[in-house]
């Protein structure tokens, strides 16, 4: 375990949010406009994001543990249900009245951002580990409920949105899972040495996929830039309050409380054992604020757009400051 201290923290911090205010610079710049938005995104959910995930999951020896694949999955909806019923029912003590502030509200502070901040502070923070492919699991459990009672709570009379949960980012997740299952390794030659046709194959898959985290940074930084700029962003204080009552401190401590109670690795029951590897990625997800998701979720089935803005971007500044203090006490509590 490398020694984490503050300053090692900001280092892995900082740099990502750096990147995301390139994108807001660029966007006031025009060299970003909104009318490139739509092919950005759908070049990083449908192309370079899902061989990302391809790359961090197939050899992932990690995730030949069970305890690696099932607890984290279970986990990942666990944690959103419970981020959900708690959100909501705080709403109300921050004068989130009408019940689509109030289901917005709870949406919003649920979903952290699982992808593009933490990889980057978790790669800094533990550059040797197999937690990347343990992360994406994990998050497979949030794209479910998500899309499940997610939508619903946003509106309820819309029947889900449970075949979006076939999407390529998900579908990337499981079909890498299967293909790590496979017995790689006997089909390799005795001597160790990697095919030329094999090592094209690694070359173009990295070279595609490296640019799925700062593409999707540069991406979240100017539409957080969009959101900043509206009028309305930051008058109503209950809401951003509350955003970050809920999104950086209970939930953060209800997802590492649970952890807390799991067995250590190698620990009884073995089957409830949660591993360091997973420790670190609750780690750091117990600190990342709300996902500029969630206003896309809002405003496609009829939520407060206005109120998940405000929770993204109060959340966002304000855990420029918080999270290293927040990954160091989840790494003192849980990862050592």
């Amino acid at each position: 375990m490398p020694s984490i201290t503050t300053s090692s923290l900001l280092t892995a911090a900082l740099p990502v949010f750096l990147i995301m205010g390139t994108g807001a610079l660029l966007r006031r710049l025009r060299v970003l406009p909104r009318e490139g938005d739509g092919t950005l995104l759908a070049l990083g959910i449908s192309v370079t994001y899902p061989i990302f995930i391809l790359r961090a999951i197939v050899g992932n020896e990690a995730l030949k543990r069970p305890e690696n694949v099932w607890l984290p999955l279970a986990l990942g909806v666990l944690f959103m249900l419970l981020g959900i019923g708690l959100s909501w029912a705080a709403a109300h003590t921050f004068r989130r009245a009408t019940p689509v502030s109030r289901r917005t509200f709870a949406l919003s502070c649920s979903v952290q951002n699982y992808s593009y901040l933490p990889i980057p502070i978790l790669s800094v923070l533990f550059p040797n580990e197999g937690w990347m492919g343990i992360l994406f699991v994990h998050t497979l459990g949030f794209e479910l409920v998500i899309w499940t009672i997610g939508v619903l709570l946003m509106d309820p009379h819309s029947g889900g949105a449970a075949r979006k949960i076939f999407n390529p980012v998900v579908m990337s997740i499981v079909v890498g899972l299967a293909l790590n299952a496979l017995p790689w390794s006997d089909w390799l030659p005795a001597d160790g040495s990697t095919p030329p046709w094999l090592a094209v194959v690694d070359r173009f898959t990295s070279l595609l996929g490296g640019c799925a985290i700062p593409l999707g940074l540069l991406l979240v930084g100017a539409t957080l830039g969009d959101l900043a700029g509206r009028p309305g962003s930051f008058t109503d204080w209950r809401a951003g309050l509350g955003a970050v009552i809920m999104r950086l401190g209970v939930l953060p401590l209800t997802m590492l409380g649970i952890m807390a109670l799991l067995p250590a690795p190698g620990g009884s029951p073995s089957w409830l054992a949660a591993t360091m590897e997973f420790r670190h990625v609750v780690a750091i997800q117990a600190a990342m604020p709300a996902a500029v998701f969630s206003v896309l979720v809002a405003r496609r089935y009829g939520g407060d757009e206005a109120m998940a803005m405000r929770v993204i971007v109060i959340t966002t500044l304000v855990s420029l400051l918080t999270i290293p203090f927040t990954v160091k006490l989840a790494l003192d509590w849980i990862g050592r």
